[in-house]
């Protein structure tokens, strides 16, 4: 009879967890993005059988994150062992960067197949195809078969922190563009003349970051004129 799953159960799936092949892009900061994954996995009663689970994760745009807000984030389709996984992390969200920008995550079209064949020669076949594979948004992951749900957060997360860099520069571009529409007109006007004089007189740099700071927009042009002190 199969035990029910200890607190600890999630640790031992982490750490038995291994990206094979990694998508090839980083996850959408603007759009959704579909990973479709391959998950190998041992039978624990059968260790010349290979358990493939073939599903897709859902991931949303991200979002800042409050500091209460992460155990609320949804796991639609996840069990119990992979929520604790992310209280765990919850606990160290000081220290984890990813957690303050996050997607919400739904498993979804999901199969499940059991070949008798051992499962390292699964991994090297089901990696030759992937390697191969023209999906960008491809992934193969061996695990553990329980709780196999917690290998797929572990590869979200990974896939996150993968891609927040990108992200973070992406979605703060986003917002200062967004924020310069609604500037003025003759005031863009007035930026973009003074940005002009002083890419031609440096003299005149003080000036113009004097009146980037009036009009409280210094944040906002801060990487141009930064650009000029070069």
């Amino acid at each position: 009879m199969k035990q029910h799953p200890t607190q600890f159960d999630f640790i031992y799936a982490i750490r038995n967890t291994e990206i094979l092949h990694a998508p090839k892009r980083i996850l959408d900061p603007f759009n959704q993005t579909s990973i479709e994954y391959t998950l190998l996995t041992q039978p624990m009663d059968n260790p010349h059988q290979t358990c493939i689970r073939e599903g897709t994760l859902q991931t949303y745009p991200p979002r800042l994150l409050l500091p209460g807000e992460l155990a609320t984030q949804e796991l639609e389709g996840f069990g119990h062992e992979a929520q604790s996984y992310l209280n765990f992390l919850k606990k160290r969200a000081a220290n984890i960067r990813i957690l303050r920008y996050s997607y919400r995550l739904r498993r979804e079209s999901f199969r499940e197949t059991v070949v008798n064949e051992p499962i390292e020669l699964i991994c090297e076949q089901t990696k030759q195809r992937h390697q191969t594979g023209t999906n960008p948004y491809a992934a193969l992951v061996k695990g553990v078969d329980e709780p196999w749900d917690v290998c797929l957060l572990h590869l979200f997360m990974k896939l996150v922190q993968a891609s927040v860099p990108k992200a973070l520069d992406a979605l703060e571009k986003h917002a200062k563009d967004s924020f310069k529409d609604q500037i003025p007109a003759d005031q863009r006007v007035e930026i973009e003349r003074a940005f002009a004089a002083a890419q031609k007189d440096a003299s005149l740099i003080p000036q113009l970051g004097s009146l980037l700071k009036e009009k409280g927009l210094f944040e906002i042009y801060q990487d141009r004129f930064f650009d000029l002190l070069d």
